[in-house]
């Protein structure tokens, strides 16, 4: 006689729901991933939008470098504010190693943003800034000359 066997007749309830947990723990860390990739583009955004904005101001100073140099034009906080500041909201500047009212040939610009969702654990490192130095040659007291 043949002796009758079990067969498999399909998957438990239990296994089904260890793979459904594994399967939701799976896709929630590809979210938090995601999540966080998002916030990297969005302050590599920022990042770019700086930058841009500190060129600016570069440029700006490289226009008026011959009158800032010779004292036809004063380099105080006015000029700073009306010439070289960020023209959008969010984003603040600062000259680093110039005093006030007084034009130096080399200083360094400092644009930074707030960004609350990337820190670095080093305070010492700020992700929400980027420092362009800028470097002007002494030029001629005939440069401004008609």
């Amino acid at each position: 006689m043949r002796q009758l066997t079990k067969q498999q007749t399909g998957f438990s309830l239990v296994e089904v729901m260890i793979a459904m947990f594994v399967s939701c723990v799976a896709l929630l860390a590809l979210a938090a991933g995601q999540l966080k990739s998002l916030q990297y583009a969005n302050n590599s955004f920022q990042y770019t939008v700086a930058l841009i904005q500190a060129n600016n101001a570069v440029e700006r100073v490289w226009a008026d470098a011959c009158d800032l140099q010779h004292g036809a034009k004063a380099f105080d906080q006015a000029y700073i504010d009306n010439t070289l500041s960020p023209d959008i909201t969010g984003y603040s500047m600062a000259l680093i190693g110039t005093a006030a009212n007084a034009f130096n040939n080399n200083f360094t610009i400092n644009v930074s943003w707030t960004d609350e969702r990337i820190n670095n654990e080093n305070q010492a490192i700020n992700d929400n800034q980027i420092n362009i130095n800028a470097a002007f040659p002494q030029l001629p007291s005939t440069c401004n000359a008609p």
